[in-house]
C-alpha cells in the first residue's frame, strides 16, 4: 500500500488521476511563491551578513580613530614639544609673552 502511494507520487500519476491538471495555474502560482520566498530569504541573509561586516569594520575604524586622536593630543602638549626640541638639539625657546589677538578696525 505505502509502496504504491510512493510510486504514484514520485511517478506523477497522482497529478493525472486526481484532476490536478485542472489546477495547473494554481500549482504554477504556488511554485512561483516558493521561489520568491526562497529568493527573499537569501537576499535578507546576505544583507544581514553585509551589515555585520560593516559594523565590525566601523568598530575597528572607531578604535583606530581614537588611538590616533589620543596620540595627536599627547604629542601636541607644550611639554612634549619642548622635550622633542631638546632631544633633537634645536635651540628654540618658548615665547615670553602670550599670544595676543589683533583686531582690525575698518573705516
Amino acid at each position: 500500500m505505502k509502496k504504491e502511494i510512493l510510486e504514484n507520487v514520485l511517478g506523477g500519476q497522482i497529478l493525472a488521476r486526481r484532476g490536478l491538471t485542472k489546477n495547473w495555474k494554481f500549482i504554477i502560482y504556488i511554485f512561483i511563491l516558493v521561489l520568491v520566498y526562497i529568493s527573499i530569504h537569501f537576499w535578507t541573509r546576505n544583507t544581514m551578513q553585509r551589515i555585520a561586516r560593516n559594523e565590525e569594520t566601523l568598530r575597528n575604524l572607531r578604535s583606530e580613530y581614537l588611538g590616533k586622536y589620543t596620540r595627536l593630543l599627547y604629542s601636541g602638549k607644550r611639554g612634549e614639544i619642548e622635550q622633542l626640541l631638546e632631544q633633537n638639539g634645536l635651540e628654540l625657546l618658548p615665547p615670553d609673552t602670550p599670544p595676543t589677538r589683533i583686531n582690525l578696525k575698518e573705516d
